[in-house]
């Protein structure tokens, strides 16, 4: 399993639409429950990668 730093995925398009695995910390976590908004950042970029939980797939715990 390769890690793919954000900076890489944000910069090219070759991305769009494959399976990446990203490494990081979680800089904000908002949502209700139904889903859940994570902004994760890895130091490659002051941008952060937006991820999106349903969390009928994902419980508290495994967040």
């Amino acid at each position: 399993m390769k890690r793919n730093k954000i900076n890489q995925l944000i910069t090219d398009k070759a991305f769009v639409g494959t399976t990446v695995t990203v490494m990081g910390w979680v800089r904000t976590r908002r949502g209700n429950k139904h889903v859940q908004f994570v902004a994760l950042n890895d130091g490659s970029t002051v941008k952060n990668l937006q991820i999106v939980f349903d969390m009928q797939n994902f419980t508290d715990e495994q967040l």
